[in-house]
């Protein structure tokens, strides 16, 4: 079918050229001819080459990197190890391993991660565990399906280890923490995971993974990091301005939309009436990400519905190397009239 249509293809152009050139093309025929055959040969060259090239492709280093891992659960918690796709194409797993590090500092307990072939898209991020349903009842799990249970995974200790990933048998990317890691003011690091900042730089470069803010409920196993870079921009804005929290499933809740330039920082976040009383504490030097939102129901500390009104809020964001900044907003919270 391929060499018909070229061939097709190759007399309609020299029918065209005869119309409109009939000298032209007597004296450049030889050249067209040789031209078309090829780039028929070239086509079909390719054509085999690069479906060859697909059905053999390596996974080489850069393409998956380690994005964030839970070392240190709960009590009753589970390990796991988030990769990301950091390449434009399609990545088969099936040739990859899991593996932490000896005392000669080589692989060891090197684990398949897949015995079938399993695919994953450009920029996605999939979660290897040992349970997954204990990973999705303690995090948030914005994609489900993006799971690979495993009956064992490398042991990764609490104080300090390696994770290491393989493709064939090759290392493509290795994370080297110690529990230090974690935020300096995180009292209790259990169930906190740590997360890339980035993927453009060395996976072990200072600072380039930090613990999992607090707001995303300490860790974003299968959807983007809460530490990742999201700009130099500093920003807190409301969404709506006004807010009515009556359960009629209309602008029912406050959201506070926020960008910081600034990993690993912290906030407080209070809400004051007109007159200047504070009404609710919403965060507390909580760890946020560099972006997310941020709701208010419309109660207040006791758990009762505030009044219909204006109110202020005045949101401090401390970072760890000192710096501060403070946001205020107002609203209005408003109400269904008798």
């Amino acid at each position: 079918m391929l060499k018909i249509t070229l061939i097709s293809l190759l007399l309609s152009l020299k029918i065209a050229f005869k119309i409109v050139n009939l000298h032209f093309f007597i004296e450049n025929e030889t050249k067209i001819d040789m031209h078309f055959a090829q780039k028929k040969t070239h086509f079909k060259e390719n054509l085999t080459g690069n479906l060859f090239k697909f059905s053999l492709r390596t996974v080489i280093k850069g393409d998956i990197l380690i994005s964030e891992v839970l070392f240190n659960p709960k009590t009753g918690g589970v390990d796991f190890v988030e990769i990301y796709n950091n390449s434009m194409h399609d990545i088969d797993l099936k040739d990859l391993q899991l593996a932490n590090a000896n005392t000669l500092g080589e692989p060891a307990s090197i684990k398949n991660i897949s015995a079938t072939k399993l695919i994953i898209a450009p920029g996605s991020y999939w979660v290897i565990t040992t349970n997954q349903a204990n990973i999705k009842q303690h995090y948030v799990a914005k994609f489900p399906l993006q799971f690979i249970q495993l009956s064992s995974l490398p042991a990764y200790n609490n104080d300090k280890g390696s994770v290491l990933l393989l493709s064939n048998n090759v290392v493509i990317d290795r994370l080297d923490y110690v529990s230090k890691i974690h935020h300096p003011l995180i009292q209790d690091e259990d169930g906190i995971s740590i997360e890339r900042v980035s993927f453009t730089v060395e996976t072990n470069a200072p600072g380039n993974f930090k613990s999992a803010a607090a707001t995303v409920g300490f860790a974003t196993p299968t959807y983007k990091n809460s530490q990742e870079s999201s700009g130099s921009e500093d920003f807190f804005n409301l969404s709506p301005r006004t807010f009515s929290p009556d359960n009629d499933g209309v602008d029912d809740v406050l959201t506070m939309n926020y960008q910081v330039a600034e990993n690993s920082s912290l906030a407080t976040i209070n809400i004051y009436s007109d007159k200047g009383l504070l009404v609710r504490k919403l965060l507390k030097n909580q760890t946020i990400g560099t972006a997310g939102n941020i709701t208010w129901d419309g109660l207040n500390d006791g758990g009762q519905p505030a009044m219909v009104g204006i109110y202020v809020i005045i949101s401090d964001i401390f970072s760890i190397n000192g710096k501060t900044r403070r946001f205020k907003n107002t609203c209005v919270l408003a109400g269904k009239l008798n």
